[in-house]
């Protein structure tokens, strides 16, 4: 039959709701990531930490198997504050590597086969774009660090009683709020370095020299300008010094050389670097590609 004597018609079918589109990216961008068996092997590994706590958990308030393992914890093991930052902080480094290693990857291709304008000559805006790329990554952060604390401190609540998780309910807001900032700081941070980079291996390199050479500088202007402002560009620190608010634990914090500098120039340096990231994204972040010759 001759081309122009089909018939063609409109789709008739059901459409993806607007408010629900950039969620397609996501289904991708998860599918695509756990093609490689390291990083789902990786993933599956940042999982250890929480069976351990589990199991500590468990040990502390059962007797009877303390006597079946042979084990005993003294009167100083219990489950409190320290504790779940404690378990935070390990599961947040993983999550770091695990960001360092996924999110280039994710969005440095689309740049690098000119893929984004493809993208957004969709009905997909950049807000969408950048919605469905940063989901991915945080809920595998996600599910490796305020969701398993949370599961844990339900369970101290459970075993404890006598109204423990009543009294200590600030506990699972401090985990709540210091999950989301740290998720916020590397998944934008990430994603702003693999767009202004245009090279997964190169934006993996800067990710890990922005969290461990950075503060070198900072110390090194510390040293000579005999201030303490350069911890600044220490990220590590600034996260440890909020999160050491949010759980209470400044204290212990002080005497390790830590809260050397205002918890506000903390916030504001880690929300700073979050809106840097967001306008770098959006600068990059375009429909059509200018070549000049």
């Amino acid at each position: 039959m001759a081309v122009y004597k089909r018939t063609y018609k409109a789709y008739q079918g059901r459409t993806t709701p607007a408010w629900s589109r950039f969620m397609v990216l996501s289904r991708y961008g998860f599918s695509t990531l756990f093609e490689s068996r390291p990083l789902t092997a990786y993933t599956v590994l940042c999982l250890i930490p929480f069976l351990i706590a589990l199991v500590s958990i468990y040990l502390i308030h059962s007797t009877a198997a303390q006597a079946l393992l042979n084990v005993r914890f003294g009167h100083g093991a219990f489950v409190d504050n320290v504790f779940f930052f404690r378990f935070l902080a390990i599961e947040a480094w993983m999550g770091f590597i695990l960001t360092a290693w996924a999110a280039p990857g994710m969005i440095a291709k689309d740049f690098a086969n000119q893929a984004v304008q493809l993208y957004l000559s969709r009905p997909l805006s950049r807000a969408e774009y950048l919605c469905g790329k940063v989901s991915v990554l945080a809920t595998l952060l996600s599910c490796t660090t305020w969701i398993p604390a949370l599961i844990l401190f339900g369970i101290q609540a459970e075993l404890q009683g006598n109204g423990w998780g009543w009294q200590n309910l600030w506990v699972a807001g401090a985990i709540i709020l210091a999950s989301l900032i740290w998720i916020a700081l590397i998944s934008l941070l990430s994603m702003s370095l693999a767009v202004w980079v245009r090279w997964r291996i190169a934006a993996t390199a800067l990710m890990i020299g922005v969290f461990f050479l950075l503060p070198g500088f900072g110390e090194a202007m510390n040293a000579i300008l005999r201030t303490q402002w350069g911890k600044l560009l220490n990220f590590p620190y600034l996260v440890t010094t909020v999160w050491g608010h949010l759980f209470l634990t400044h204290d212990q914090l002080h005497s390790t050389g830590f809260n050397l500098i205002p918890l506000w120039s903390a916030w504001a340096t880690l929300l700073g670097v979050c809106a840097f990231s967001v306008w770098v994204l959006n600068l990059r972040l375009k429909a059509r590609e200018v070549e000049r010759g």
